[in-house]
């Protein structure tokens, strides 16, 4: 059958209603090309989570064809970087607690958990339990992590908190032994395998969660002015298992 004439002209018009279609939005940052990021510090080293945060969110950079250019902050804080338009990203393992919220960013969708724990040596595992059997002695912690509210909050009496500025000071300490115990964590993927953070010369004890029979997740806080990250990232930890070392 030969199409008409007034068949043929609707086709047209639809097909060029179509093309005229507004494109979704691109991604918006701060510096057009650019994805400015806040991490805690960019180690290689596998057993460590701010190695994990810097590979997870260069790949995420690499996916969007960005460049990422590394903001090197301290955690207490941080979350409030993108809403004060210093980064588009904040990538400093953080968990989503509500007095995080900050204005002009948002907390994106989890991709890791937490629960909290005293790292010891493990030539003196057969010493402590729990944070009880550490008084009179030092427990450090870096300031505005979550260990470090969880140790001030269930640490008895006679217990020595030691806060630092940053893990890499924080396990300094430890190394030379200035402190007997370290309050970090115990991290999972979203469904439930532990993430290796420690060698055989440390030990995990007093596993507990920070809020009893809530799970900690970790989250990105994405600045609101970046247009379009927000749902970018979010697509990005759908399809990405976080850590990259444990995905292949």
């Amino acid at each position: 059958m030969v199409p008409s004439r007034v068949s043929i002209l609707l086709t047209l018009v639809a097909m060029s209603a179509c093309a005229s279609k507004p494109a979704a939005p691109a991604v918006r940052t701060i510096e057009p090309g650019v994805l400015k990021i806040a991490i805690t510090g960019t180690s290689t080293d596998l057993l460590d989570p701010q190695a994990w945060m810097y590979r997870y969110a260069e790949r995420f950079a690499s996916d969007m064809r960005l460049r990422a250019d590394w903001h090197i902050v301290p955690f207490d804080k941080s979350w409030e970087l993108a809403g004060k338009d210093v980064v588009d990203l904040v990538a400093t393992n953080l968990a989503g607690f509500p007095d995080r919220v900050s204005s002009g960013g948002t907390f994106s969708a989890p991709f890791l958990y937490e629960q909290r724990a005293l790292r010891v040596r493990a030539a003196d595992r057969s010493q402590y339990q729990t944070i009880a059997d550490f008084v009179g002695r030092k427990v450090g912690a870096a300031r505005g992590m979550a260990a470090e509210r969880d140790l001030r909050r269930r640490a008895p009496d006679g217990v020595q908190i030691v806060s630092t500025t940053t893990l890499r000071e924080l396990r300094a300490r430890f190394a030379q032994h200035e402190l007997d115990a370290v309050a970090e964590a115990e991290y999972f993927t979203l469904d439930g395998r532990v993430v290796p953070s420690y060698g055989p010369d440390i030990a995990l004890i007093d596993h507990h969660d920070l809020n009893p029979g809530q799970r900690e997740e970790s989250v990105f806080v994405v600045r609101d002015k970046s247009t379009g990250l927000l749902d970018a990232v979010n697509a990005f930890v759908a399809r990405t298992a976080f850590p990259l070392h444990l995905s292949r």
